[in-house]
């Protein structure tokens, strides 16, 4: 998988935030695990982007129990869209 881009990184972020259900989910840590990964997997062009959603540690908190999660069901859609796109087939 070839790093995320700016475009493509905003719109995944825009639609991490759309989908929040609560004020906490910007410093629960389904968010920003899904975050640190898109960081991980952006390139040098996006890094910028996630200024604005950084926290301080004391503020980070664990998952709420919501049910559905928003955005642990993005990370979670995220991570085997990547998966799949890294398989090797015979």
């Amino acid at each position: 998988m070839s790093k995320l881009g700016p475009d493509e990184i905003q719109s995944l972020l825009q639609s991490a935030e759309d989908s929040f259900p609560h004020g906490a989910c910007n410093t629960c840590e389904c968010f920003l695990g899904y975050l640190a990964q898109l960081r991980i997997d952006s390139d040098s062009a996006a890094k910028d982007l996630f200024i604005p959603f950084k926290v301080e540690r004391k503020d980070m908190h664990k998952c709420l129990g919501c049910d559905p999660c928003p955005p642990g069901d993005l990370y979670a859609g995220y991570m085997l869209k990547k998966q799949k796109s890294t398989l090797i087939t015979l």
